[in-house]
């Protein structure tokens, strides 16, 4: 009898066996980013990016899609090739790193093979073109004190050969790269590959900034340059980007902002210079919004909207914009006269452009890998233009992100999320993962991540717990400042609340088998969990976790954050240090836990995650480290990404399905 029912259940078709979503379609899901549009309107131009466990890296390709016809293609090989970007004429150009060195490229538009069109004695970073085609600007990481460019080229070489530095300045390495005296500089270049002049000769100063600019941060216009740059002399203490302009003719520079918070992302148009701003000084987690240039001085275009702004662009008589907005990025737009509009809602959409009545992003979903879609502004008709990773997850079963919301800290309404594991049963009893977002002015949303992917975490068979926490963005800006100098308050809170809740509201959820993880501020929750558990959580994962606040301080890199966050540096509020330090609460530490960091880690120093993994093992609690010698903040190539997953998702098997 038992052969018989093994034999039927073999029997059986495929589709009564939900595919769940394995390490093994995960990692063939491609990126898409850097949408472009053609002059004419006709053509997109984007970057693929796809991970190879063979090679161990991401494989960057530029893709081609025709808007008459529909149809797309790959229209660069290499694996190396990436920011394309049209010519006035309608030619495509990009940066590639083919031969080892990243220079532009140039495919001619009536096609034919790729041709260098501008290299210079260090690597190409990113490019524009002049609205007249005549001219390059070009942004490269250069020593300020060279002589030429000849001098420059061989004092680079030097660079490479020494294993030492010096410095007298702050901002020495930045996420995971020693700068050694780097400085990105803005160059101006002719079309025919001649570079002319260094916009910021002699300055120790970058374009775009190390930290909070955006990837539109210089722009020709009206016969000149406009660029962002922080002018202060250590801008590792403080947020002043500001935006300058470079008079071409008259080789000067003009600051053309004012205030102490960071401006960025210039947009220029037919009615004046446009920007990003927040106002606030050294907080990088402000309210960002668009602001216009008038006679009458800076205008605030986006006042009547509580939401913080990504992607803004200019196009046909008003702004289009992202914003975060409860766990979805919805395009809006405002008018002149700051009459703001939501335009479509309920879409997670990145890499926005505009083009002749139409916008182009990328859209996905916790349950969607990323696709370009297409909006026509007049008939309101959303579609989709790609079926990139339609292969990669063909036949796999993902649900989708369900809402709840709940009383969290204070009485406050907080919002929180839900995923369901595949061929999910609600008479039966789960396992769940709470998972905690970093920032921690970050939110969870309806995204297809490509590190902390919750329809991955959901796929073993773990139904997955997300709060959109006190600090978060998405919910106006008071609710993101509430978490200044109360990092292990309200959001402890609102994620112990928030689960209460939802083992009350889900009977599916098993009360007994509950974990948490979490990265970066996630990690330091989870470190503060493990002094503060109320008895939910039964394992706990901490990446990159910052642990001991002081030593913290003067190890990272962006220190206006901590001044901010704590009040300021650790000898003017020593109190507030030890009171929010996950190292002060170590005698409670019981919970078992994975602690996992990378050597390369600027942001958070490894050393945060070393001490905390020792802490564990001095209070005998049942610990293991996970330790990349080749990663930094993420774990980003991809056959670290299989060891990643496997030992997260074995630590919570061993630990809530035994």
């Amino acid at each position: 009898m038992r052969k018989t029912v093994i034999i039927l259940l073999l029997a059986l078709p495929a589709f009564l066996f939900p595919k769940r979503l394995e390490f093994k379609d995960f990692i063939r899901v491609s990126g898409i980013r850097d949408i472009q549009v053609s002059p004419d309107g006709n053509t997109l131009a984007f970057v693929v990016s796809t991970p190879s466990l063979k090679e161990n890296r991401n494989f960057s390709y530029i893709y081609m899609l025709d808007l008459k016809t529909g149809e797309y293609w790959q229209a660069t090989s290499s694996g190396r090739d990436f920011s394309p970007r049209f010519t006035p004429e309608g030619a495509l150009s990009f940066l590639s790193a083919r031969d080892g060195k990243v220079k532009i490229y140039l495919i001619p538009k009536w096609g034919g093979e790729a041709r260098v069109l501008l290299e210079f004695a260090a690597n190409i970073t990113d490019f524009r073109f002049s609205p007249d085609g005549k001219y390059i600007l070009f942004t490269a990481d250069v020593l300020p004190g060279y002589r030429n460019f000849k001098d420059l080229e061989k004092k680079l070489k030097e660079k490479s050969k020494r294993k030492w530095f010096a410095t007298a300045h702050l901002f020495y390495r930045v996420w995971n790269q020693w700068r050694e005296g780097l400085y990105s500089h803005l160059f101006l270049a002719t079309r025919d590959g001649k570079v002319l002049k260094d916009l910021m000769r002699g300055l120790r100063k970058d374009c775009p900034p190390l930290d909070l600019g955006t990837s539109h941060d210089f722009v020709f216009a009206n016969g000149g340059v406009y660029f962002v740059m922080n002018p202060s002399p250590e801008p590792a203490l403080n947020t002043n980007n500001d935006i300058f302009f470079y008079d071409l003719g008259k080789s000067s520079i003009v600051k053309i902002t004012s205030g102490k918070g960071n401006d960025s992302g210039p947009v220029t148009t037919p009615y004046g210079l446009a920007w990003l701003k927040m106002r606030r000084p050294g907080y990088e987690s402000d309210q960002t919004e668009i602001y216009i240039k008038t006679q009458k001085g800076p205008r605030n275009l986006t006042s009547s909207l509580d939401r913080h702004i990504v992607d803004f662009l200019w196009g046909d008589g008003r702004f289009y914009f992202t914003a975060y907005d409860q766990g979805y990025h919805p395009i809006y737009s405002v008018d002149l006269k700051g009459r703001v509009k939501k335009v479509l809602g309920k879409v997670y959409a990145k890499n926005l452009v505009y083009s002749r009545g139409r916008l182009f992003f990328t859209n996905e979903a916790v349950n969607m890998p990323p696709e370009v879609y297409s909006l026509d502004l007049a008939s309101n008709k959303l579609k989709r233009l790609t079926s990139i990773n339609q292969e990669a997850v063909k036949g796999v079963e993902m649900n989708p992100l369900e809402s709840f919301w709940f009383r969290g800290a204070n009485g406050d309404r907080v919002q929180g999320f839900i995923v369901k594991p595949p061929d999910f049963d609600p008479k039966k009893k789960y396992p769940t993962v709470m998972l905690i977002h970093g920032g921690p002015q970050g939110m969870w949303g309806d995204d297809f991540h490509p590190r902390w992917n919750i329809s991955m975490f959901a796929s073993p068979g773990y139904v997955v717990v997300m709060v959109n926490f006190h600090g978060s963005k998405g919910y106006g800006i008071k609710f993101t400042d509430s978490i200044n100098r109360d990092w292990g308050g309200k959001p402890y809170r609102d994620i112990v609340l928030g689960m209460k809740y939802a083992i009350r509201k889900f009977p599916f959820i098993d009360k007994e088998r509950i974990g948490a993880a979490g990265a970066s501020y996630g990690g330091y929750m989870i470190d503060w969990i493990e002094g503060h558990n109320p008895g939910i959580f039964k394992v706990l994962v901490s990446h990159a976790g910052v642990y001991d606040l002081p030593s913290m301080y003067g190890a990272t890199e962006e220190l206006w954050f901590p001044r901010w966050e704590y009040g300021g540096p650790p000898w003017e509020v020593p109190e507030i240090y030890r009171k929010l330090s996950p190292s002060s609460y170590v005698k409670n530490f019981k919970t078992p836990c994975l602690v996992i960091a990378g050597e390369h880690d600027y942001r958070v120093p490894y050393t945060q995650s070393l001490q905390f993994f020792t802490a564990l093992k001095e209070m005998g609690v049942e610990a293991k480290l996970l330790f990349f010698h080749d990663e930094y903040h993420f774990v980003v190539k991809a056959r670290n990404r299989k060891v990643w997953w496997k030992e997260v998702l074995s630590w919570l098997d061993a630990h809530l399905k035994r």
